[in-house]
């Protein structure tokens, strides 16, 4: 660890009083004028110069001991930490504007106006990104970093769990399905479908502000399980804007979906690619109104896609099969047939993920025994490994989200693996795609097998 500059003294007698052991009140620009402005994990070159031949750090490893020794502007330039407006009577001043009666500022997502010469910020919103977990989660010694993202500031925990997850938790008689069973192999301690079929795993995409992890993780799934297993010749984003605009029987568009209805529209209808039926509701918040009715798909000349596009195909699944909550069946089913999809509860921390191996940290709990900052959502899992980055191994499952390549390691992100983490392991699915070899494959030899019977 970094040694902790003991400067205390000579930064209160020069600039008035500092905080701990560090740099905490020395006025100037510090990270904010470097380039890069800030580094991730540990950076030992990471630096700035403060105190005349001194040196301050804007890496996010240098906040993890007390007192620290980042450079004074490190919370506000690299994790997004603001000063709040100041509650205290004859105050009505924000980052060092004054404020008149009545005008008011928001402070992330909350609306404070100047009354009687003070802040009054009315009833106290969770934030999507709250300044106090980030900071514990920077001074922690977590598995994980987190960070502030723009396009999450100002927005409250609950339309982040409205309009960023929208899985809803599957009945009971879905709960039910029977468990393929899966002949064991041995297994590599890390795997990466993107390394095994460079070509065939789709990228990330971003779902925006709709309720819709539902229809992009069984969209995206089915792209890579049929590309995979038609060798490339089935190779297209399919459209997560027809499942929300056309599968509504029973669902809740941008507000949520059920995964079995998904998977059951696109085995007896079939989607088109993203090309033909592009992606909207991210931007609306409303699934829109169904652009192929059912009585295209009967039309001998196919389907109108809703965009110009030449290619009206309609691609189709085979019914999902669920994998049981094993550890190696669920890296068996990856290794042998391709990404599967994964349900599991996310909790206030997730939104803030940036890197490593995410584990719930739990830092809400004294929120009040009626707070409930979570929800479900869907994604891939594309692979797993162990990263020994924290002196310790610790299992991970690889995870494709649906949150756009800005979020968490360029889109994906890290979980604990084998101990069914925000019930990870819980829910997990697959399915074959019609149409490829192996599912030909697999009909001629049931059709073999009938006539043998007829033999008999």
């Amino acid at each position: 660890m970094k040694s902790t500059l003991l400067l205390v003294a000579a930064a209160a007698a020069l600039f008035g009083p500092a905080t701990g052991a560090g740099f905490d009140g020395i006025p100037g620009d510090y990270c904010k004028v470097r380039h890069p402005t800030c580094c991730p994990s540990r950076d030992d070159d990471c630096t700035a110069p403060i105190l005349g031949n001194h040196l301050c750090y804007c890496d996010m490893f240098c906040d993890r001991a007390d007192g620290g020794d980042c450079c004074p502007d490190f919370k506000e330039t690299c994790i997004g930490l603001r000063p709040a407006p100041s509650t205290a009577t004859g105050d009505c001043s924000y980052n060092g504007v004054q404020f008149r009666e009545g005008e008011e500022v928001k402070q992330n997502c909350q609306n404070c106006r100047c009354t009687n010469n003070r802040w009054e910020c009315g009833a106290q919103k969770t934030c999507l990104i709250q300044e106090d977990l980030l900071e514990r989660v920077g001074k922690g010694r977590y598995t994980w970093t987190a960070r502030n993202y723009t396009n999450f500031w100002g927005k409250s925990l609950e339309d982040g769990i409205k309009f960023r997850l929208g899985t809803l938790f599957p009945e009971q008689s879905v709960q039910n399905m029977n468990e393929i069973l899966i002949k064991p192999r041995e297994l590599p301690a890390s795997f990466d479908a993107r390394t095994k079929w460079p070509d065939y795993i789709h990228p990330i995409r971003d779902q925006g502000d709709c309720g819709s992890s539902w229809a992009f993780s069984t969209t995206s799934t089915s792209a890579d399980r049929l590309a995979i297993m038609s060798e490339g010749k089935l190779n297209e984003n399919v459209s997560p804007q027809q499942l929300l605009s056309c599968n509504q029987h029973r669902q809740r568009g941008c507000e949520g979906g059920y995964l079995d209805r998904a998977w059951w529209y696109i085995r007896k209808l079939g989607v088109v690619s993203d090309e033909c039926y592009p992606y909207d509701s991210g931007r609306t918040q409303v699934p829109g109104e169904c652009q192929i009715p059912k009585a295209q798909y009967r039309r001998a000349e196919g389907l109108t896609c809703p965009s110009p596009s030449s290619n009206n195909k309609i691609y189709k699944m085979t019914p999902p099969y669920r994998v049981s909550d094993k550890e190696e069946d669920i890296m068996t089913e990856i290794m042998t047939n391709g990404p599967v999809q994964a349900t599991f509860v996310v909790h206030e921390d997730f939104f803030m993920y940036s890197g490593g191996v995410y584990e719930n940290t739990d830092l809400a709990r004294n929120k009040g025994p009626s707070y409930t900052g979570e929800g479900y959502h869907s994604v891939r899992l594309i692979g797993w490994g162990e990263d020994d980055s924290t002196g310790r191994p610790v299992k991970y499952w690889l995870a494709a989200n649906s949150w756009g390549p800005a979020w968490g390691e360029n889109g994906f992100f890290r979980i604990l693996r084998g101990d069914n983490h925000c019930e990870i392991e819980s829910f997990i699915i697959g399915a074959w795609g019609k149409g490829s070899k192996r599912r030909r494959r697999r009909f001629k030899i049931r059709k073999m097998r009938r006539r043998r019977m007829r033999k008999l």
